[in-house]
């Protein structure tokens, strides 16, 4: 009975054996077919980034390679930078400028004449007459000359206001007649422009020139032109027009405020190699 007890006890431990080993075996059957399997999806997916990266790179360089559709009667894109926007216009001839400064004057004598013979006769009371006796005389005393002249000073300092106002006012644009004109200039058909850079256009006639920015001057640049220009006239007369002939007919008050009379104003859209610069 002993021995037979025995044999069951040790069929029970070996059975018992062979279960913990089969389950390792299994276990470890398992964690191999999931590893087989990790490593497929990985496989997998790392195919399929590669085809996308391949099919990405050819399409780049099918569109590098590519040459674009010529579309007729099209303008050709140009990059902004090789490209000036600006207006051509043309100079116009000193004899028009003297022109249209002669119409200017006849109106702004007219002016004038109202203010000394009307407005200050009626509102500030001066007597001219009291002076036709001192030309017949052949010496004049001190009191009478510095009177008669501070009443001419105060008439020509007037007239000079309204000379100034009349041209800023004209010239600033946006006025009833043509833009950036006065009277004599638009009758005349040219106009003053802001003109910060000046070019010439190859292949051009000499008195065509492209300028930037133009358009109106506005009423700073006005009112500083207008100031200049009267001063120049009153003290430095032929000198204006002397450097005028030798700077593409632009008068020296022109150069100082930056603007220029112009004529023919279109807008122009052109290559920057097309362009020589002035000054």
């Amino acid at each position: 009975m002993t021995s037979s007890a025995n044999k069951s006890s040790s069929k029970d431990s070996n059975n018992s054996k062979l279960s913990s080993k089969e389950i390792r075996e299994e276990y470890f059957n398992q964690l191999r077919s999931w590893l087989n399997t990790v490593n497929s999806y990985q496989c997998y997916y790392n195919k399929l980034q590669q085809e996308c990266l391949q099919k990405n790179y050819h399409q780049v360089l099918k569109n590098s390679n590519e040459v674009p559709k010529v579309v007729p009667n099209a303008i050709p894109e140009t990059p902004s930078v090789n490209q000036f926007v600006g207006i051509r216009c043309r100079v116009p001839s000193l004899w028009k400028r003297f022109g249209a400064e002669f119409i200017d004057f006849l109106i702004l004598s007219i002016v004038k004449f109202i203010i000394a013979y009307f407005l200050v006769d009626s509102i500030l009371e001066l007597d001219f007459t009291k002076y036709n006796s001192i030309f017949t005389r052949e010496e004049v005393d001190y009191t009478t000359a510095v009177e008669m002249t501070s009443e001419l000073l105060f008439i020509e300092v007037a007239h000079r206001i309204i000379v100034c106002l009349y041209e800023v006012c004209c010239l600033q644009g946006n006025t009833i007649f043509q833009s950036g004109a006065t009277v004599g200039k638009a009758l005349l058909d040219i106009s003053v422009v802001r003109a910060d850079k000046l070019f010439c256009i190859r292949g051009q006639q000499a008195d065509v020139i492209a300028l930037i920015p133009g358009g109106d001057i506005g009423w700073k640049r006005a009112t500083l032109r207008s100031i200049t220009k009267n001063l120049f006239f009153a003290f430095l007369f032929p000198l204006p027009f002397i450097t005028a002939a030798a700077n593409q007919n632009r008068c020296a008050y022109d150069v100082l405020c930056g603007t220029m009379v112009v004529e023919v104003i279109q807008p122009l859209r052109c290559e920057q190699s097309e362009l020589i610069p002035i000054g």
